[in-house]
């Protein structure tokens, strides 16, 4: 009996304490638990902060590196436009100051036809000059394109010249007994080129030089051939062909000063004069004999 007493305030003390016990386990098994989630949570907002960072970060270095593109775009785009209006801006002027040549060329080819007399155009450029500031450079270059108009104008109004020239021999080879004299037909075609202010041109020629041999047979030899001119400064002249003088190959020569500015732009005519000397050989002019001969010639050219 006792002990059973005993054993009752055993169970009586102890189970409190182990209710006491338990209850306390809870409540630091709660503690850690919400110290566990907390931490957690921390970890969590610190991945998201990151996250968002680095997001905004990327962002951020994409909207530059587009920036930067678009910077260099926007100045290619701009320089690009500048040179194309400083081109339309040179391109307008050439224009206009050919405008204003083949202007000054039609005036002048009118004038000389009679059809205008070139007043009211005359003082509109004297007035133009006056109120308008001038760059030598523009001078010059209007002035080489109203030349190269002039020079077209008088190309399609004229395109072929005839020329008769005739010479008085003063030097001649053996062959011969007296100096032959006589004449060659020229034309000149309007095909040709220009290269450093000289004119080069193709043309042709025939003629016939009477002449006498030392035997004292007489003869008249016909030269022929093809070949070109070139003139510099529409005053020195050269021409020269190539072809059959006598009985085989030959050439003929002719070089001089052209009075094409005092004829047709001094005195309004319209033909021109050419005065120089010219030359004949020929590889057999007769009885298997080479020769040469040559004189002072003069040259009436024709336009048509």
């Amino acid at each position: 009996m006792k002990n059973k007493n005993y054993f009752t305030r055993y169970l009586i003390l102890v189970l409190p304490l182990l209710f006491i016990n338990l209850n306390a386990q809870e409540e630091v098994d709660a503690l850690e638990a919400a110290r566990l989630a907390k931490s957690a949570a921390e970890k969590a907002q610190a991945e998201a902060d990151a996250a968002t960072e680095a997001a905004m970060q990327a962002a951020v270095e994409k909207a530059a590196a587009k920036a930067r593109v678009d910077a260099v775009q926007a100045k290619k785009d701009a320089e690009a436009k500048k040179l194309a209006e400083a081109k339309a801006a040179e391109e307008a002027e050439l224009d206009a100051l050919a405008k204003a040549a083949g202007e000054e060329a039609k005036r002048k080819i009118a004038q000389e036809l009679g059809l205008d007399d070139g007043s009211s155009e005359g003082e509109a450029s004297v007035e133009e000059a006056e109120n308008t500031e001038t760059n030598p450079e523009e001078v010059e270059v209007a002035a080489e394109v109203a030349e190269e108009a002039e020079e077209l104008a008088v190309k399609e109004s004229s395109g072929y010249n005839v020329g008769l020239s005739g010479s008085m021999g003063f030097i001649q080879g053996g062959f011969f007994d007296n100096i032959p004299i006589g004449g060659s037909l020229v034309i000149s075609t309007p095909w040709g080129f220009d290269v450093a202010g000289i004119r080069f041109g193709l043309s042709g020629t025939i003629g016939a030089y009477p002449a006498k041999h030392n035997s004292g047979e007489k003869f008249t030899p016909i030269a022929m051939g093809v070949g070109g001119n070139l003139t510099l400064a529409k005053l020195v002249f050269a021409e020269g062909h190539v072809g059959l003088v006598g009985e085989a190959t030959g050439a003929r020569g002719f070089a001089g000063i052209s009075l094409e500015r005092l004829m047709k732009k001094g005195l309004n005519l319209p033909f021109n004069v050419l005065i120089g000397g010219e030359g004949f050989m020929s590889t057999r002019l007769r009885y298997d004999s080479a020769t040469y001969w040559g004189g002072l010639a003069f040259r009436l050219d024709m336009s048509f």
